[in-house]
């Protein structure tokens, strides 16, 4: 049988979450992103909310003799 190196990649959009004060939305949107520039630690994992997954390349393998 002949070997293939198959190389499988995946696409994942994740969710995290913090809770700010502010004074308003966008003041919160930016106390967010400074956050996770400073401490991405902070933020709580929801986890992969979509993942896409696909074949990117697929090589077949030369024998060696």
């Amino acid at each position: 049988m002949k070997k293939f190196l198959v190389s499988l990649a995946r696409i994942e959009h994740r969710v995290y979450q913090i809770e700010v004060e502010a004074s308003n939305r966008e003041e919160a949107e930016e106390l967010a992103l400074e956050t996770w520039d400073e401490d991405d630690g902070a933020f709580t994992d929801l986890g992969c909310v979509h993942a896409e997954e696909f074949i990117n390349d697929v090589e077949e393998q030369r024998e060696v003799a």
